[in-house]
């Protein structure tokens, strides 16, 4: 079965050629990041005494608070809200706010050397260089020397707190992360677009959908043959990725919450292509299972060898993320602070705007609006 993409095949490949251009720096990147969280003792007592500035938004829309009342691993799925898990943490979720005026927000103009220092996740790259592109007029060159310093998920929300970047397109920081940014001012993340947590194995499996119960059971361990869950009787191949990445936040926020890993059966892979060329490599693929999220692995580096998996029996597409269908989706943000330029601040807006929400939809993302 083919991915769904709706992207014409020239754009697929120089999707694929500037991910793969991405994909050193951001590994090398991850493992910096991956040690400095190691290597520094949060003191819990100073963050419990942190201001709480965590907000976030219920199903009508209203910005509500958010304890929380924590969680534990066990023979059952467990969902953890990791945003309400950072309580203690300096950052505030907000719903795309109208213009009580009801006015137009016009799209920002702007030079190229204007433009603010953006940065943010590896699946958002596409949207950051088109928004330069609309916004300024510059070249698609041009477009990616604006990303010139691009650093990655965790990476950047720390470079926008210590003032090293004006404005993120970002999926959610991991817990460790949302500890650090403890010690800086509030950022403000509002949502501008939905993804998924997709599961992905070879075409040749058998296996068309799984539920959330035996996602969570594959990978805490508990299922470890195909035959289990319908599929033929071979040993289940795990590749997951590293605590410090945007996947694997999405993974224990929607999935697995705090339950640990299956030990042995685990193969940790660094980078979001790296886990996908691992499915394809793995020497008996049709055993292998490993994750991504939807867009990335549907428009930036699409594998016709492999297929999603579809979860509690739908399909991920754009139109089951976008009407809220298929169960494991998430938001990604917008994110600045009280450090960003009026030129950053000007862009949020405009992509919170109808317009802005246009222009994510437009570029194959799924918007919120």
């Amino acid at each position: 079965m083919n991915f769904q993409t709706g992207k014409e095949n020239g754009m697929k490949k120089n999707l694929r050629r500037k991910s793969k251009a991405f994909i050193f720096s951001v590994c090398l990147l991850e493992a910096v990041s991956c040690c400095a969280v190691k290597a520094e003792t949060v003191n819990s007592n100073a963050l419990n005494s942190e201001e709480v500035n965590v907000e976030a938004m219920d199903a009508s829309g209203t910005t509500v608070r958010q304890t929380d009342g924590g969680s534990s691993a066990g023979s059952d799925i467990e969902t953890i809200d990791l945003q309400a898990a950072a309580d203690n943490y300096n950052l505030q979720t907000e719903a795309p706010a109208a213009d009580p005026s009801g006015a137009k927000v016009e799209i920002p103009v702007m030079t190229y050397e204007e433009f603010p220092k953006i940065d943010g996740s590896l699946a958002c790259v596409p949207l950051m260089e088109n928004l330069a592109i609309k916004i300024t007029g510059c070249s698609e060159i041009e477009a990616e020397e604006t990303l010139s310093d691009f650093s990655n998920t965790n990476p950047c929300y720390l470079y926008l707190a210590k003032g090293e970047r004006d404005l993120l397109l970002a999926y959610e920081p991991a817990d460790e992360t949302k500890q650090k940014l403890g010690d800086y001012a509030p950022l403000t993340m509002e949502p501008v677009g939905r993804d998924g947590l997709v599961f992905i194995v070879n075409k040749d499996n058998p296996v068309e959908s799984l539920t959330k119960e035996q996602l969570y059971a594959i990978y805490t361990g508990k299922i470890t043959n195909w035959k289990e869950v319908g599929g033929l009787d071979q040993p289940i191949k795990v590749f997951s990725r590293p605590e410090t990445s945007g996947s694997q936040t999405l993974m224990r926020k929607l999935l697995l919450g705090d339950a640990e890993m299956a030990e042995g059966m685990t193969e940790k892979v660094e980078s979001m292509e790296g886990i996908i060329d691992r499915l394809l490599d793995y020497d008996n693929s049709a055993s292998a299972i490993g994750y991504s999220v939807y867009y990335y692995a549907s428009s930036m580096y699409d594998q016709p060898a492999l297929k999603f998996l579809s979860v509690d029996g739908v399909q991920p597409s754009t139109d089951s993320i976008r009407t809220g269908e298929y169960p494991l989706i998430n938001d990604f943000y917008v994110v600045t602070n009280e450090q960003s330029s009026e030129e950053a601040l000007a862009i949020r807006d405009w992509l919170l705007s109808e317009d802005g929400q246009d222009f994510v939809e437009e570029n194959g993302y799924v918007p919120v609006g």
